[in-house]
């Protein structure tokens, strides 16, 4: 599923797929004018919904010495916010991409703790490469072709999420009283982000942690963006009229890997929940199954 289209040029060029044969028609400078999208991304601000003011992504290239050069999100387009890319010579040369940007680049460390989760864009970690271009070809295009025959040069998840549904089961009315948070146990929380190569993986010198969110306002459904891991499952408790109930969710193929969504339905019943059996979808969203949670 392809949900989010986004622009960024130094020149007013539309917007197409991997490359195009539009020709120059004079001897000037040309500047590269990018097209990206996400692919197979779910509605967090960073892959589906809106751009905020001020986002903004680096692009490198590898042959003129462009490296991690800012884009930034204003008035409904992404413009340079510097450095223009220009084209020095007609031969091919090929870009990636990243978001979101940081002004040093390369390996970045982050946290998925609590706190993190609060502004998920700035750990939902993307990556593109293999877009390539030219001087008689200078739309560098970060889309996925591959329904034409071309290839995939969009953006991708670089991390992985787990998204939890809560539903009422026997015994439990959630128009009376609804469930308050959740803990996930024993995740590796703390990792880093290869800029130039969009390898997300997790601190091994670290030590695992539990991840305690909050459900707010009735919400009954809620995401959490984390490093890719091996993990053949992970405890689940739900707390629920100041009671825990306690589960397991089961990954399959015993690891959260880069770019899946692992989503569960957990029913809380009157004494336990239950818990779906996971589903991949695209994110790749995976449906973890039905989980139920012990009291």
């Amino acid at each position: 599923m392809k949900t989010r289209l986004f622009a960024f040029a130094a020149l007013g060029i539309a917007l197409t797929a991997c490359t195009n044969d539009n020709e120059m028609t004079d001897n000037g400078p040309v500047a590269a004018v990018i097209n990206a999208e996400i692919s197979d991304a779910v509605a967090t601000r960073a892959s589906g919904t809106t751009w905020a003011d001020k986002d903004e992504i680096g692009v490198s290239e590898s042959r003129f010495g462009y490296t991690n050069v800012p884009y930034r999100w204003e008035s409904g387009k992404f413009t340079p916010a510097g450095t223009i890319i220009f084209f020095q010579d007609d031969n091919p040369t090929t870009f990636s991409a990243y978001y979101p940007y940081d002004a040093d680049g390369g390996t970045l460390t982050a946290t998925t703790d609590a706190t993190a989760q609060q502004n998920q864009p700035a750990i939902d970690f993307l990556y593109a490469t293999g877009a390539t271009a030219s001087t008689h070809n200078p739309e560098v295009n970060f889309t996925d072709d591959t329904d034409a025959g071309g290839t995939d040069c969009s953006f991708h998840h670089c991390m992985s999420q787990i998204t939890l549904t809560f539903k009422e089961g026997s015994g439990v009315d959630f128009s009376t009283i609804q469930p308050t948070g959740y803990t996930l146990s024993g995740l590796m929380l703390t990792g880093s982000f290869d800029t130039t190569t969009g390898t997300a993986e997790t601190d091994d010198a670290t030590a695992a942690q539990d991840l305690d969110m909050t459900l707010t306002n009735g919400a009954l459904t809620s995401s959490v963006i984390l490093f890719p891991q091996t993990k053949a499952s992970i405890g689940l408790s739900v707390y629920y009229n100041s009671q825990p109930y306690t589960a397991t969710l089961t990954i399959p193929d015993g690891a959260l890997k880069a770019g899946n969504n692992y989503t569960y339905t957990v029913t809380v019943r009157n004494k336990d929940l239950t818990v779906s059996s996971a589903t991949i979808s695209d994110w790749n969203p995976v449906n973890g199954g039905n989980v139920n949670p012990d009291l």
